[in-house]
């Protein structure tokens, strides 16, 4: 980060401070130099890692959050929304602030803004990565992409997408195995360690080792419906697929229109672009029909034995639209799901809110999937992993209906 972006950086930081003091929060020059301080610790195109970072320096009081959150989202999301603030401030510490004060933060934080955007369309040609680093913690475009619907992009915003799936730290969850190894968790006691290091003991006490569970990734295979109506969605989630793979090795991967073929193979490549354009030769049904039903037959009876040992979690992409035997298409579903540790159909439809689920192909699915979830946008890729990152821990997720 260049010195003028970090100097934009600690003024708007040290505004921000000035702001929450005077919304009733207890800081300090010291709170805002850890702040500044933090700053320079973190990633800053993770927003949650810099809206944590902040909150930690700043807030010591938990009755603070909230307040920290609405101003926090207003000062560094959307300059524009500052006019919401003095209410949002009266209600909160209306004995605190009086108008003047109200008006004068209002003031200070858009004439911030205002210098720093022009500040920056001044440098805009020659600092193209700094317009990278400033936007981050200006108003956040990156935001906006991550909310806009996939069939929305333009040119431009698929490829800032493309950026995004690629860079984003990806998590997945582990199971644990039966197998146990050496561990400090005291899930068993390691009695043959625990002998042989107390045969001559050196203190008083006995000195215990325990063993932990083994734990491993589980499995995940993904069918991707090509047709023609998933035309807007399909190569970005191929792209979303192949970021997955390169973090779980485990990872199996199918597209279907009007048959399935297996793409695993052309996800090893090293470049994403090089994958797709294979995956775009070697398939021949893009943007055909769809029938489901026929797919899931052939893939339970050649696929599912191979790939669906360990606890395999099934992810089915499909807008629903099913032109084949409805009949079939129910019995292979429920076939699939007896068969898997999960499965999980993913909808871009459902990110509409006017969405009913009233064509008879996700009728017939939807009372053997375990979840049926939105796939629209990239705060929906972010939801479905920590989805999976969290499946072996005890919650619950419920299909909708």
């Amino acid at each position: 980060m260049s010195a003028v972006i970090k100097s934009r950086l600690h003024d708007a930081i040290t505004v921000f401070g000035r702001f929450l003091r005077q919304a009733g929060c207890r800081i300090g020059t010291g709170e805002i130099m850890s702040a500044i301080e933090a700053s320079s610790k973190i990633n800053l195109s993770n927003r949650e890692d810099f809206r944590h970072a902040l909150k930690a320096c700043f807030i010591t009081n938990y009755k603070m959050i909230p307040l920290f959150d609405q101003l926090f989202d207003l000062y560094w999301r959307n300059p524009d929304r500052i006019e919401n603030v003095s209410d949002i401030l009266r209600k909160l510490h209306e004995s605190r602030l009086n108008q003047a004060e109200l008006a004068s933060m209002k003031d200070q934080v858009k004439e911030l803004y205002n210098k720093r955007v022009e500040g920056f369309k001044e440098n805009n040609n020659n600092k193209d990565s700094e317009k990278k680093q400033f936007d981050v913690f200006l108003y956040s475009p990156q935001e906006i992409l991550r909310k806009k619907r996939f069939d929305t992009y333009t040119n431009e915003e698929y490829e800032e997408a493309k950026k995004f799936i690629s860079l984003w730290k990806w998590k997945f969850g582990e199971r644990k195995l039966r197998r146990l190894k050496k561990g400090r968790t005291p899930y068993r006691l390691n009695i043959r360690d625990t002998i042989r290091k107390n045969i001559f003991p050196a203190q008083d006490f006995i000195e215990l080792d325990w063993k932990d569970r083994k734990t491993k990734q589980r499995p995940l295979v993904v069918l991707t419906d090509i047709s023609g109506s998933m035309d807007h969605y399909s190569r970005i989630l191929l792209h979303f697929i192949f970021t997955l793979h390169s973090i779980n090795k485990h990872l199996e991967a199918f597209t279907f229109g009007t048959r399935l073929s297996r793409i695993t193979y052309y996800l090893r490549k090293k470049d994403a672009n090089d994958a797709l354009e294979l995956i775009n030769e070697s398939v021949k049904d893009w943007s055909g029909g769809t029938k489901i039903g026929e797919t899931l037959e052939t893939f339970n009876r050649i696929w599912a034995r191979r790939v669906l040992s360990g606890g395999a979690v099934v992810l089915i992409i499909s807008d629903g639209w099913d032109t084949g035997n409805i009949e079939l298409l129910t019995k292979e579903t429920d076939r699939l799901h007896r068969s898997c540790h999960r499965l999980i159909w993913l909808n871009p439809n459902l990110g509409y809110e006017e969405f009913k689920p009233l064509t008879q192909g996700l009728h017939a699915i939807l009372p053997h999937v375990d979840n049926f979830l939105p796939i629209h946008n990239l705060d929906s890729l972010i939801d479905l992993v920590n989805i999976l990152s969290n499946l072996d821990k005890r919650s619950t997720f419920k299909a909708l209906a």
